[in-house]
């Protein structure tokens, strides 16, 4: 195929190379059979003719195995097709009957003149007799073809007489009790070419009309089995950042189409639900960062006023300042963070390692940080799991710092290690402020805090426990979190003990 023809055919819709193919293929189907038959049109007619004669014997055999005698009336009714001529010879009364058109031809054989009485004409006379036909037909003038002939019961024989007209000849004997019949049926072949030349245009008007209806309902079929597909690209057309609420009609026969519209409308769903959060996170994020630089820009106008020549007011506003900064870079190391974990850009460094020496760890550091809050570790047995482990202490530190926060002077931070067949976990608990069933389900949406009209003194960003959910994940692990409004909050951390053994070629990848 040329580069010109390629470029036509690649440039064609999928519908109309689906009608090109399928039209194609039919009408090239139809075109091959056409073409056999066609060759075989002669031998389907003299098989027709045969049948037809064969049909005609064993109708008069029958009659005369049932004992019945034949007759030129019987003959008549006995013939189902009256285009078949036939002529029967009754041996033993030396009679004819025959159901002819026009002048019996010369190759049927014919009544000889009556035998003496006194001689008997035995059967195997007639037997040698049938057997010398084709020579005694070629004596006559006829063309016998031996390889269109076939005998099973019968003698059958194909006829050519001189003046070119061709015929089938059947010939049987029927013995019943002491009746013997020599039955011989016959009938002209139709003019070949006429035969031939009326059967192909026939055929030709078929196979043009074949054509056309295969074109035509290969168009159909394409339109209908790209519906769907069209259906997809007017949603994908009317689908922008703004509006993601289009959807794909789902109705209809359980197919690869229908697969296709539920994976699209899926797909949508997924990339609305991300756009929303995106949006969500800069509008959070935004007012975050306001905040602090709101505070800096007052604190830096009231130095601006009166902080040159009052000490008070500038200590007071510098220390402010400071405070806002330090909050402001916390919460963009953990926007940073959060922006690169979504982009699967924090590396990892799985490892086995104590979780009890890590725990221990953390405690120490909290106690040098804090000494108002009782901090109680409870190990049933050694842990060792397979995880980052700064990346495992980072996630401890977020609950710690919550439960600081949230714990009142005096109160109680307890961490429990156990293990079971699969997974070494780590509890985190206190007896703080707890939270709403309703702020349970939330409080790893990042910058949600529960109850903040009651919280907005303690400081934070909404964002810890967000980190948290992705570090857990991260190291194949899980988060999970009960809490009761004045009573308290356990976080339950759950890590894998060994190393998770994957599909070939991502073993030990995350």
């Amino acid at each position: 195929m040329s580069k010109r023809n390629k470029s036509f055919f690649s440039s064609m819709t999928i519908a109309r190379k689906i009608t090109i193919l399928y039209g194609g293929i039919f009408s090239l189907s139809l075109l091959v059979i056409s073409f056999f038959v066609l060759l075989n049109v002669t031998a389907i007619e003299q098989t027709n003719v045969k049948e037809e004669l064969i049909k005609t014997v064993e109708n008069i055999d029958d009659y005369i195995q049932q004992g019945n005698t034949l007759s030129q009336e019987t003959l008549e009714t006995l013939l189902e097709n009256k285009y078949v001529e036939v002529y029967v010879i009754d041996v033993k009364n030396h009679t004819v009957y025959k159901n002819s058109v026009g002048e019996i031809p010369s190759f049927v054989r014919q009544i000889q003149p009556m035998p003496d009485p006194n001689m008997e004409k035995q059967p195997w006379q007639w037997e040698t007799e049938m057997s010398s036909r084709p020579e005694e037909l070629e004596k006559k003038g006829f063309k016998i073809n031996m390889e269109r002939a076939f005998n099973v019961d019968n003698k059958e024989y194909f006829i050519a007489s001189r003046d070119g007209s061709e015929f089938v000849l059947l010939e049987k004997e029927i013995h019943f009790d002491d009746n013997h019949y020599l039955v011989q049926a016959f009938k002209m072949l139709p003019n070949n070419n006429y035969y031939f030349q009326s059967f192909g245009l026939r055929l030709l008007l078929i196979d043009v009309l074949g054509i056309f209806l295969s074109f035509l309902v290969g168009r159909y079929i394409s339109r209908k089995m790209l519906k769907p597909v069209e259906e997809i690209q007017q949603t994908a057309e009317r689908i922008s950042i703004e509006d993601l609420s289009q959807r794909i009609d789902t109705d209809g026969p359980d197919d690869e189409m229908k697969e296709l519209a539920e994976t699209f409308n899926s797909m949508i769903s997924r990339l609305e639900t991300s756009f929303q959060k995106q949006n969500q996170f800069v509008s959070d994020a935004s007012h975050e960062l306001r905040t602090p630089i709101s505070v800096i820009q007052g604190y830096a106008n009231l130095i601006n006023r009166w902080g040159k020549s009052d000490t008070a007011v500038l200590e007071e506003s510098i220390e402010s300042i400071l405070a806002e900064t330090e909050h402001m870079s916390q919460l963009i190391k953990k926007l940073l963070f959060l922006a690169k974990s979504d982009q699967n850009r924090i590396p990892l460094q799985k490892e086995q390692f104590s979780l009890n020496e890590l725990v221990k760890e953390i405690i120490k550091e909290m106690d040098i940080t804090q000494a108002k809050k009782e901090v109680i570790l409870e190990e049933k047995e050694e842990v060792e799991i397979y995880a980052d482990s700064s990346m495992v202490k980072q996630l401890l530190w977020i609950h710690c710092e919550n439960a600081m926060k949230y714990t009142k002077e005096g109160g109680n931070i307890t961490f429990r290690i156990y293990k079971d067949k699969n997974y070494g976990f780590v509890e985190v608990e206190d007896n703080g402020v707890g939270m709403a069933k309703e702020d349970v389900e939330r409080i790893f949406d990042r910058f949600y805090r529960a109850d903040k009209s009651r919280n907005k003194e303690i400081p934070g960003t909404g964002l810890g426990l967000s980190i948290a959910k992705w570090i857990a994940q991260s190291n194949d692990g899980k988060i999970t979190v009960k809490s009761e409004l004045g009573k308290g909050t356990i976080f339950t951390n759950q890590f894998p003990l060994e190393k998770k053994k994957y599909k070939k070629g991502k073993e030990g990848t995350t």
